[in-house]
């Protein structure tokens, strides 16, 4: 067997080899074949997040040990394991692994620095089947490469030839004696290392940078003979469609590519054009069903995350029905909670209606959606700043395993779904490490259960196109090219290499270490290890270099890759070689060296066309009034006729956006919600003192916020939550006073009108109705804010839902008193202060029958008017553009006697694309 190691040589490498007796490994792949050939299989290789807990459960035994002796200082990773002990336990077993691939046999003396001293006792407690699992710390990679390096010396292995990639004195030190081991086998060791002729004289612009970067050089004018390309635009989409016409347009040329990660915008782009599929896999942690692991915790919490909560019931793959889980995800739009009286309604609706399919449709498991409904909506929730029993953490995520099976096995699809085995695969993981908690520890707080499952959350790769004859070589990491190539392709030429590392060690533990010939690998080390791995493309590559540049990736500002500043350094020209791909300059470079551009077709700007005043529609039923009016589409039909005929009689209604409801529309809810309850379930409320309305108002908020508005609950909302509370506090007590001082009392809550206007029906709900010993009514409108807005309408007669429910609650030619009460302000507005004393008046001396019948019979007059246009079918089509053309239409006297109409654009419209209206 030849063996070609590379550090990176675990995944694709170039070229392919073709001969079954030479393999490529890295070092992943070079234990697994050294523990095949000694014997020693049958260790785990997924087990980091057990090794994570074990040592966890050591360093907390050590840490007690730590507090019961009086006089020992505290560990220094004491305060960091307080914090966060999964992360401190994760950096102190990488520190505890690097030791044991270097060598350290952990026996301490008096010159053993403390940290050290400190590790060494953290060994030996995970090594003790008394404080761990019973087991002792399971075997991870360094124990297996040191078991590996202890059989090498014994007995050989089956190795004809071995080829080293890097040079040997950049490998880290446990390879080194790997590779000195193998060497005393009598196998022969080679080094493969291409690296070009450092010479004054370079033919070309490649040979002179690949120069450069081996050897320091001075700066000089590119030749621009083609053999370096620079593409640059500002999206990498742009640039992918870019190149994948590039490779269409010119059948020759094939270069390897380099894509640095696993993003799959060049490979679509090229499949889009007709080219083989590059088949890359997509490596990514925002994929849905893994996004499930995330999710799930959220339904042990009290209060409830309705983001995380809709993000759960909106992902395309859930343990949860799709219609249920889409009714669920429009109900959280509205009232972000659970288990409110409209939530109740519609999960009962819903199963009644799941009922009656099922009488029609044996497919449906009826029994297995409500109990998925069960377990995730009516299970208990613990409060987030106390913990919840581990059973019960383990338990959400080995009902999603159970589920990822189920989904898998009964999937008929020639390509099953991976991801969600992989998914089944986590969640059994995070089952197994809650289950490896120590049994004293019997409950998980929040960050506890956070951390647990970011412990094991890692992304899944998945093929969505296979790999297609013809493709396009390709290779991920820079130093992956085990031979030349000709030309290459650097795809998205940008700054993915870790950051800059320092030391986890300090100066003397690193010399200690050394005086005991154990040598830790120092970030001098890494630096040259990674300036040789950066340099291999351009080394390796004999003719063109084609780096691929943009200046943001999926909408994030890119960095460029450091061997830009080289490049820059090396030519004084570097526009000389550069063609931006957006404007096409330079363009003639690229054609020059021998491509055929793509053609780039500018588009024309079109104008739009002007909104008209008029719409002509023929139809007789959509020119009919309807049977029932509504007052918000009485207001259309009004003002703006053409919002009434799209949405009414097209029935054209914009489709639900499922995303959770703003602050101010959500506390005017809830405020309603609060004040509803008070005046409809307790009669005698007007005889309440402040501090009984503001001790009920509490109880009520709290209750409606839990079930309706989660999101005032959630941790960083205190403020605004007090804020609404006491707001709601002083406007109950504010409209109390002023309906008891005024001879007030209340007659009905949220009354439903259903009365005729005209020839048609008007069906509208009044939020307060109030009486007198007079026998007068008042109609009291509550709204959240608005309050300047409010008093404006009044001031132009323009408040018709007032006027039109003043009218139809009374039984003859007598009016009713109407007012808005703003609760965000308590303040109260209305056109006098004949009904409130207190209220802000637009006209305190006015007569508000008079006016109000005023109104009246300019609605009734300029509905006359309406009807009698869709009779024509003419559609009046009112803008701010179009409000000259439409009233030099009409006649002056015509419309003396009607509501005087809006000379600006309709709010809130969902038809301005059909009108022409464009911002």
């Amino acid at each position: 067997m030849n063996i070609y190691f590379g550090l990176d040589f675990d995944q694709i490498v170039h070229p392919e080899l073709q001969n079954s007796g030479t393999w490529y490994c890295g070092t992943k792949k070079l234990l697994h074949f050294l523990e095949t050939h000694l014997g020693l299989l049958g260790h785990p290789t997924n087990n980091e997040f057990l090794r994570i807990e074990q040592f966890r459960q050591a360093i907390q035994k050590h840490l007690h040990h730590s507090h019961q002796e009086a006089s020992t200082v505290r560990p220094f990773y004491a305060r960091s394991f307080e914090a966060d002990p999964l992360a401190t336990a994760t950096n102190l077993l990488e520190r505890r692994d690097e030791l044991i691939l270097e060598g350290w046999d952990f026996i301490v003396n008096n010159d053993t620095p403390n940290r050290l001293k400190t590790i060494s006792e953290l060994e030996f407690l995970a090594q003790s089947t008394e404080h761990t699992t019973g087991i002792g710390l399971t075997m991870g990679n360094a124990d297996r490469w040191r078991t590996i390096e202890n059989e090498l010396e014994k007995r050989k292995v089956p190795i004809h030839q071995f080829f080293l990639h890097e040079p040997l004195e950049l490998l880290p030190h446990f390879l080194q004696r790997i590779i000195s081991l193998i060497k005393l086998q009598h196998i022969k060791v080679s080094q493969l290392n291409i690296s070009p002729p450092i010479s004054n004289k370079t033919k070309t612009d490649l040979d002179f940078f690949g120069n450069c970067l081996v050897a320091s050089a001075r700066s000089k004018e590119a030749q621009a003979d083609g053999s370096i390309i620079i593409l640059r635009a500002k999206r990498a989409h742009s640039l992918a469609t870019f190149v994948a016409k590039l490779c269409k347009k010119n059948p020759t040329y094939r270069p390897l590519c380099l894509i640095p990660e696993k993003n799959r915008a060049l490979d679509n782009a090229i499949f889009q054009e007709g080219l083989p599929s590059l088949g890359i896999l997509s490596d990514s942690l925002a994929r849905p069903s893994l996004q499930i692991l995330k999710l799930v915790p959220t339904f042990l919490w009290h209060p409830i995350d309705p983001y995380k909560l809709m993000e759960f019931v909106s992902l395309s793959v859930k343990p949860l029905e799709d219609e249920l889980a889409n009714r669920i995800a429009q109900k959280l739009a509205d009232t972000p909670g659970i288990g409110g009286d409209r939530w109740r309604v519609m999960i009962a609706q819903y199963f009644d209606e799941m009922r009656e399919k099922i009488k029609t449709d044996k497919n449906i498991d009826l029994q297995e959606v409500e109990e998925q409904y069960r377990f995730w909506f009516q299970r208990r929730r613990y409060d987030i700043s106390q913990t919840v029993p581990r059973e019960e953490a383990a338990e959400i995520f080995d009902f999603v395993a159970k589920w990822a099976k189920k989904v898998y096995d009964t999937d008929k699809s020639p390509q099953k779904p991976t991801s969600i085995l992989v998914l089944r695969e986590q969640a059994i993981r995070i089952v197994e490490l809650i289950e490896t908690l120590p049994p004293q520890e019997k409950s998980l707080s929040f960050l506890q259960l956070e951390r647990i499952v970011r412990t094991i959350y890692e992304p899944s790769p998945v093929t969505f196109r296979v790999r297609e004859v013809g493709n396009i070589s390709y290779i991920h990491q820079s130093s992956a090219m085990a031979a030349p190539t000709n030309e290459l392709l650097w795809w998205n030429f940008i700054d993915n290499e870790p950051p800059y590392f320092f030391s986890k060690w300090y100066q003397n533990e690193i010399q200690y270490l050394k005086n005991s010939q154990v040598y830790l690998e120092t970030p001098t080390q890494k630096n040259k290890r990674l300036l040789w791995q950066r340099i291999r493309p351009i080394i390796y590559t004999q003719k063109q270099v084609i780096f691929c540049l943009p200046d943001t990736i999926d909408g994030s500002e890119a960095r460029p890759h450091p061997l830009l500043g080289n490049l820059n350094a090396c030519f004084q020209n570097i526009n000389a070689i550069t063609f931006d791909v957006d404007t096409f300059e330079n363009a003639i470079y690229l054609e020059r060296i021998g491509f055929e551009l793509p053609t780039k077709i500018l588009l024309e700007n079109k104008a739009l066309a002007e909104p008209q005043p008029f719409l002509h529609i023929q139809n007789e039923e959509v020119s009919q009034p309807r049977e029932s009016e509504s007052y918000s589409s009485l207001s259309d039909l009004l003002y703006y006729p053409y919002k009434w005929v799209f949405k009414y009689k097209l029935k054209l209604n914009k489709s639900s956006i499922l995303s959770i409801v703003k602050d101010h529309t959500l506390q005017g809810n809830l405020a309603h919600r609060v004040f509803e309850h008070l005046f409809k379930n307790h009669p005698n409320i007007l005889e309440w003192t402040a501090q009984e309305i503001t001790k009920e108002v509490d109880e009520l908020s709290n209750y409606y916020m839990q079930r309706e508005g989660a999101v005032l609950l959630m941790y960083g909302r205190e403020p605004d939550r007090a804020a609404f509370i006491s707001k709601i506090k002083l406007a109950a007590c504010t409209l109390i006073d002023m309906i008891r001082n005024n001879g007030w009392r209340v007659k009905a809550v949220e009354q439903r009108l259903d009365k005729p206007f005209l020839n048609i029906e008007i069906k509208g709900i009044t939020d307060l109705v109030l009486e007198n010993d007079a026998g007068e009514l008042a109609v009291v409108d509550l709204k959240w804010r608005g309050a300047s807005r409010r008093f404006q309408l009044i001031r132009s007669n323009e408040d018709l839902q007032l006027v039109l429910y003043s009218k139809l609650l009374m039984e003859n030619e007598a009016w009713a008193h109407t007012a808005f009460f703003i609760m965000e302000q308590g303040k109260m507005i209305a056109r006098n202060n004949k009904a409130f004393r207190e209220a802000t008046a637009v006209s305190p001396d006015a007569n508000h029958e008079a006016i109000h019948q005023e109104i009246w019979d300019r609605m009734t007059a300029t509905y006359q008017w309406r009807v009698s246009q869709l009779a024509e079918g003419r559609v009046e089509v009112r803008t701010e553009q179009t409000n000259r053309d439409i009233e030099a239409t009409f006649n002056a006297d015509e419309i003396m006697e009607l509501l005087e109409m809006k000379s600006t654009n309709a709010p809130f419209d969902d038809f301005r694309t059909l009108i022409g209206l464009y911002e």
